[in-house]
């Protein structure tokens, strides 16, 4: 559980960050684009840096660029029936920190890239972009995993679940308030 914690106090860090670098760019955008649009950005920029210290430059301190031994594993669902040598209270936080980690992605890639709206193209580049960092976390000598792969794209599908139900919250208030004719204040 303190590596989880860790992680969170990180993240924190890493979005404080973000936001303190991405500033002078929203007063540059200020009025022409919509703050809400600009802080999913940021949120989603913090979300990489967040994704990409997890699983890639925290194996940077482990021997990582030299291992011993490359460790793969492509069978899906093995965690389910070996640990790995993992404590069971270690994999059950590996496993929702795997979860975890792509809601975000799943959530906020579709509001800032309006290419990625459709379910099939926020899936397929969650998939590229776990499966990218497993192939990348073979070489520097963490463990490569397919388990991994599938906790990220339920995790991207999950957000981008919340994403479509949030979208579709908005628009039917949208559309309640239009029928209304906009008189939303009683």
């Amino acid at each position: 559980m303190d590596d989880l914690m860790g992680y969170f106090i990180i993240g924190g860090i890493l979005i404080g960050a973000v936001i303190i670098l991405y500033l002078p760019v929203f007063f540059l955008l200020k009025g022409r684009v919509s703050a809400i649009r600009q802080l999913c950005i940021v949120l989603f920029a913090a979300c990489c840096c967040i994704v990409l210290y997890a699983t890639i430059f925290s194996a940077w301190g482990q021997d990582a660029f030299h291992p011993a031994q490359h460790h793969l594993n492509l069978l899906p669902l093995r965690m389910l029936d070996e640990s790995g040598g993992m404590l069971t209270d270690k994999m059950v936080v590996q496993i929702f920190a795997n979860i975890l980690m792509f809601i975000p992605c799943g959530f906020l890639l579709p509001i800032v890239f309006s290419r990625m709206r459709s379910f099939g193209r926020t899936a397929l580049m969650i998939f590229f972009a776990s499966f990218s960092i497993e192939f990348l976390q073979y070489f520097l000598g963490a463990a490569a995993d397919i388990d991994d792969v599938i906790l990220n794209l339920l995790g991207g599908i999950l957000g981008y679940v919340l994403f479509a139900g949030v979208s579709r919250y908005l628009q039917r208030k949208h559309a309640r308030l239009k029928l209304s004719g906009g008189n939303h204040y009683r």
